[in-house]
């Protein structure tokens, strides 16, 4: 029987795993990022082992979402909400109350709507 720290392991190993896969690493090359030989490394990513919270900088210097490995939640801004946030900071004063105001239109319109966005975007 599998216990809970276990499945919590395997489960941050996997999102490692993912993070690595997606950002283009080798196995690797993120173990001598880390300092540890590879089948260490490897032990992490089967959730046989704590990747350690000190070892955490050096993988978000290479652009690893931490907040997504440890909580399955994504955390980094993509393209488009760069963008968004970047055209929003230009604005006038009158122009991010014109945002405003239709956003809770929205929101009053369609009460799911911000739900079915975050889920669309994640």
């Amino acid at each position: 029987m599998t216990t809970t720290l276990a499945k919590q392991r395997q489960s941050i190993g996997a999102r490692l795993a993912e993070e690595r896969r997606r950002l283009g690493y080798s196995e690797r090359q993120i173990a001598q990022l880390l300092g540890v030989p590879l089948d260490v490394y490897v032990g992490i990513e089967a959730g046989e082992a704590d990747p350690g919270i000190y070892r955490m900088p050096r993988l978000v210097a290479c652009g690893f979402d931490i907040l997504y490995i440890l909580t399955a939640e994504r955390h980094l801004a993509v393209a488009e909400e760069s963008e968004l946030l970047a055209r929003f900071r230009e604005l006038s004063h009158r122009g991010r109350t014109s945002i405003f105001t239709t956003l809770d239109a929205l929101e009053r319109l369609a009460p799911n709507l911000r739900r079915k966005i975050k889920d669309r975007f994640r």
